[in-house]
């Protein structure tokens, strides 16, 4: 039974490049399942695409292979990739947008492989003439049996975790969604089961954190549904009442 293959990148939908991945997928298997996760991610930004890439593979509990191009090193020495991480299979550069995946799949539930580069490849197109047919030929096969160099050390971004010190945990902003939610680096996990005094950011502050968006007034913290803390407004965005930026500081504070 072949999983679906779920798109992540930045190509946006104005040039042909995302339907460009579908059409190579098909070239390889006229029937597989190619789904649009997103094609929104902002150009080049990596962290932002590792995000959604996580969000996204909770969401397919029944398994996917995620085809994910994020690649402002497009043509140059880094590595193309593939891993399965639970029942989550992905392909990607080596650049970090697998950082979450890898990071939170225990060791004996993941491993990944480098996968080869054809000479006929685009350099400028990887996506395209590397990693959509590979997508293709994973999403037809039960196992991840495809050979290539096993790898151990595909590159995590350290920035895409918060750092602990004491009674302060630090993140940043790394998405601002379609509603204006700010989100960051900080995890749920990373909070534990302590009491959260106030999370803060540059001009601003909230106390505690709540459950809900309604419960917030003014700007609000709350462990969003990826299980990242976000800086949210009530049916506004963040920034509209003084809540952070894309890229700001992010600092929580615990009781």
């Amino acid at each position: 039974m072949r999983q679906p293959i779920v798109f992540v990148t930045d190509f946006g939908r104005d040039d042909a490049y995302a339907a460009a991945l579908i059409g190579a997928a098909w070239g390889v298997d006229p029937l597989a399942v190619c789904v649009e996760g997103t094609h929104g991610i902002p150009p080049g930004d990596v962290l932002a695409g590792a995000y959604q890439l996580k969000a996204l593979a909770r969401a397919f509990t029944g398994g996917a292979v995620f085809c994910a191009v994020v690649d402002p090193g497009v043509g140059t020495a880094r590595r193309a990739i593939a891993i399965q991480a639970g029942r989550v299979r992905c392909v990607a550069p080596d650049n970090g947008l697998v950082s979450y995946l890898w990071d939170e799949t225990a060791p004996e539930d993941r491993w990944a492989v480098r996968i080869d580069i054809g000479r006929d490849a685009s350099p400028t197109f990887h996506g395209r003439d590397v990693f959509a047919p590979f997508a293709a030929e994973l999403s037809s096969k039960e196992r991840f049996n495809i050979s290539g160099d096993i790898i151990d050390d595909p590159l995590v971004l350290a920035d895409a975790f918060a750092r602990r010190d004491g009674a302060r945990i630090s993140g940043r902003v790394v998405v601002v969604d379609h509603f204006g939610n700010a989100i960051t680096t900080i995890r749920g996990a990373d909070i534990g089961g302590a009491k959260v005094r106030a999370v803060t950011w540059p001009g601003g502050e909230s106390r505690g954190l709540v459950d809900t968006y309604a419960q917030i007034d003014g700007a609000g913290a709350l462990i969003g549904s990826a299980g990242h803390l976000e800086v949210a407004g009530r049916g506004i965005a963040a920034a509209a009442v003084g809540g952070p930026h894309a890229g700001d500081a992010v600092e929580v504070e615990l009781g």
